[in-house]
């Protein structure tokens, strides 16, 4: 029986359809859900170590012996002739622990009458800007007092309070918070001049 070239092509095309059926209908495997990616933590930033408060035995170690009667307000303070001293959480007391280190500030600076000094008080974050404000304020007040009871005059230091706004490292926890809790001593003058 001979088919018309239309039915041929139609008959093909029948094929072709159902060949194709059983095809489109398999199952395909499933795309796999994309996957999240977990971006890597962000590192903390650098923290700038504080320098720790030396002992008495220490600091006399640490003085090389050389005259620094007339080093600059600045080179005073790039050498860190004058060291920090840290505060309890909430407080302004002079720690037991930071004595020495005020001792130690007291006798640099009597050795060294042509230094006027900054103290700066500072807070760690906690708290409200005002409060931290107030109590930097009681810090450096109470480090200025202490130097004044071992024999530094009033007219060679000043104080300001810096509250939260100067924090040395950057974090949340103790760890963090402790070295922020600080007094720091600042050369703002000498012989040679303002700097």
């Amino acid at each position: 029986m001979m088919r018309s070239p239309a039915k041929r092509i139609s008959l093909l095309a029948l094929v072709a359809v159902i060949a194709l059926v059983p095809a489109c209908s398999k199952d395909e495997p499933p795309t796999p859900a994309p996957q999240q990616v977990t971006p890597a933590p962000t590192p903390a930033p650098e923290a700038r170590q504080p320098v720790e408060p030396l002992t008495a035995g220490e600091w006399e170690e640490a003085d090389s012996g050389e005259d620094t009667s007339f080093l600059s307000a600045d080179e005073i303070n790039n050498r860190q002739l004058l060291r920090t001293i840290f505060f309890d959480h909430d407080k302004s007391e002079i720690r037991g622990d930071q004595r020495a280190t005020l001792q130690a500030n007291a006798d640099w600076l009597r050795e060294h009458p042509n230094v006027r000094i900054l103290i700066e008080g500072h807070c760690d974050e906690r708290g409200t800007r005002e409060y931290n404000q107030a109590l930097g304020s009681r810090r450096a007040e109470a480090a200025r007092d202490y130097l004044v009871s071992l024999g530094i005059g009033t007219g060679r230091i000043e104080i300001v309070s810096y509250g939260e706004e100067n924090p040395v490292v950057m974090g949340d926890g103790e760890q963090f918070w402790s070295q922020n809790r600080r007094g720091e001593f600042v050369a703002v003058s000498s012989e040679r001049g303002t700097n």
